[in-house]
């Protein structure tokens, strides 16, 4: 179901965590936000529907959401990654500038100095300076108060289970006034970043249970025909990858499987239910009207009302390209998570651009 054939189209956007990667998500906003204001510009109605994000995710997220509009999302998640960058002399050697966040990163975190205390350490730095971050560069009023659906997910730390916190009300929880604790709490990553205390609950990053929680997402699009839905999935973990050859590669390969391979599980249920769905419509039009049994009619038209959704992953590691996939980034090997350097920051944002726009772009224009 091409966009250019539809009056309504709805996207929602999932960010996945995996810290210094999260500038691929900034590019690739930007490129989707202008791909919705063309097709918006072209006489579509285009609504974001929702943003759901976790750890660096949730923070680009907040960005987007918590704004006035796309255009003042785009200006806010740029002005915090033009933050989000250490700046080291050109002739230091490409490790030396992306190991110097391993000493702190400015408006994220600092290394702890207590060292009288080691003994009774949960983590090694300091995430304070992450809240007024969030506070300079995140409208919650705006985000608070946005028909955008907002989600980003922790981890209760004591039970064990996912915790979601959300600005509109899910199932049978309200909604939650999304503040700075929340955004934190759901890129407390350990051991380097601490719990973050929430009432009196301890939450860690919620990448550790799922780190692309596709699921509400496609809850918040709307039931009925003649709505193109888009589900973006900004994946930053790469699905291929060449076979380890030292112990530094297996570490690499093990945590991108950890953390990205639930989102394949989930889009091939979402594919399956959009398989389902059309095969049902398909059936109940051989069938007269006047020959079906009201029972079942109803049964039909409850079928129809399930969401048909394209869920688009948009793979930024190594995207495939003319079928073979392109090989990964040196900046994107097993240290790629700590690499906040200028020039892999800037060459991350870019290519998140280029793979986004590239991806969508067919889909926006295809008549």
């Amino acid at each position: 179901m091409s966009v250019a054939s539809q009056k309504v189209v709805e996207v929602g956007v999932v960010l996945q965590g995996g810290g210094a990667l999260g500038a691929y998500e900034c590019g690739g906003i930007t490129a989707l936000f202008e791909l919705m204001d063309a097709a918006q510009a072209a006489g579509k109605t285009v609504t974001l529907k929702s943003v759901v994000g976790v750890s660096v995710g949730a923070i680009n997220a907040a960005c987007v959401v918590g704004a006035t509009d796309r255009a003042d999302g785009r200006k806010r998640l740029d002005a915090l990654w033009d933050d989000l960058v250490l700046s080291a002399p050109g002739f230091w050697p490409r490790e030396a500038q992306r190991d110097l966040s391993l000493f702190g990163l400015p408006g994220f975190y600092t290394p702890r100095t207590d060292y009288l205390g080691l003994a009774s350490w949960t983590s090694y730095y300091d995430t304070a300076p992450l809240r007024t971050t969030l506070e300079r560069h995140v409208n919650f009023e705006a985000l608070n108060a946005s028909e955008t659906f907002f989600l980003v997910t922790a981890v209760d730390v004591r039970a064990g289970r996912l915790k979601r916190f959300s600005n509109h009300a899910i199932g049978h929880d309200g909604p939650t006034k999304i503040k700075s604790e929340h955004i934190m709490a759901s890129g407390s990553l350990p051991p380097q970043f601490p719990w973050t205390k929430i009432g009196d609950r301890y939450y860690w990053d919620g990448g550790l249970i799922d780190n692309t929680p596709l699921s509400d997402a496609i809850d918040a699009f709307s039931h009925g025909d003649g709505v193109c839905r888009i589900l973006v999935v900004m994946d930053l973990y790469p699905l291929s990858a060449r076979l380890p050859r030292r112990m530094a590669d297996v570490d690499d390969r093990v945590h991108e499987l950890s953390f990205g391979n639930r989102l394949r599980q989930d889009s091939e249920t979402a594919e399956r239910v959009n398989e389902f769905v059309a095969t049902i419509g398909e059936l109940a039009a051989l069938v007269p009207p006047d020959a079906m049994p009201p029972g079942l009619a109803e049964r039909v038209a409850v079928a129809r009302t399930f969401k048909t959704i394209q869920v688009i992953d948009v793979d930024m590691q190594n995207p495939v390209i003319k079928g073979r996939p392109r090989l990964q980034d040196p900046s994107d090997d097993e240290f790629g998570l700590r690499d906040f350097s200028k020039d892999t920051v800037t060459r991350r944002r870019a290519d998140g651009y280029s793979l986004v726009h590239d991806r969508l772009a067919p889909i926006f224009e295809a008549a």
